[in-house]
């Protein structure tokens, strides 16, 4: 009788911006892959896009046997630099969390994180930038495509601030 060898999820680290490239050569090479995506949205000039980006930037999934599968090929993969090491240790991703991110993903590919990072009134935000930045406060209105209006506790007082829209994120 044979033994079923356990798979077990491990990360792979990609070069920038080749995670796709990575993930479509080793499924060509016969891996189970797994890349997380989120669609956001983006506010540029005004207008509002739907973009899709992978969820953890230069990393990607693939579930292999502990024993059975040739892993050096994955560093050689166009896109990949290799497996996530400690030393001489690969350490396994948890499948509990790959489950709970692969039902996450809709019929387009991606968990959608794009209202989720919507700004709204009354939402806490944090200022990034300028002399206010790490700063909380929270989000009024936006004055206009590029400016927001913040409610900021200075000294005891709440004042409205007006800052650029790029200076602000959502605090989850």
């Amino acid at each position: 009788m044979e033994m079923q060898h356990e798979r077990l999820w491990r990360a792979v680290f990609c070069k920038p911006g080749q995670e796709r490239r990575a993930e479509a050569h080793l499924e060509n090479q016969g891996f189970e892959v797994f890349l997380p995506r989120v669609r956001t949205r983006n506010r540029a000039g005004g207008s509002s896009r739907l973009r899709v980006q992978p969820m953890f930037p230069r990393y990607l999934f693939v579930n292999l046997c502990a024993h059975a599968e040739d892993w050096s090929t994955i560093r050689s993969t166009r896109g990949a630099i290799g497996l996530v090491r400690f030393g001489e240790r690969v350490p396994a991703v948890p499948g509990d969390f790959i489950d709970y991110l692969m039902t996450r993903h809709d019929q387009f590919g991606a968990i959608d994180m794009s209202e989720a990072m919507e700004i709204r009134p009354d939402d806490t935000v944090e200022i990034t930038d300028g002399a206010m930045a790490g700063l909380r406060a929270i989000f009024q209105a936006r004055s206009g495509k590029d400016r927001v209006v913040v409610l900021l506790k200075l000294l005891e007082y709440e004042r409205k601030v007006e800052l650029p829209a790029s200076a602000i994120r959502k605090v989850v």
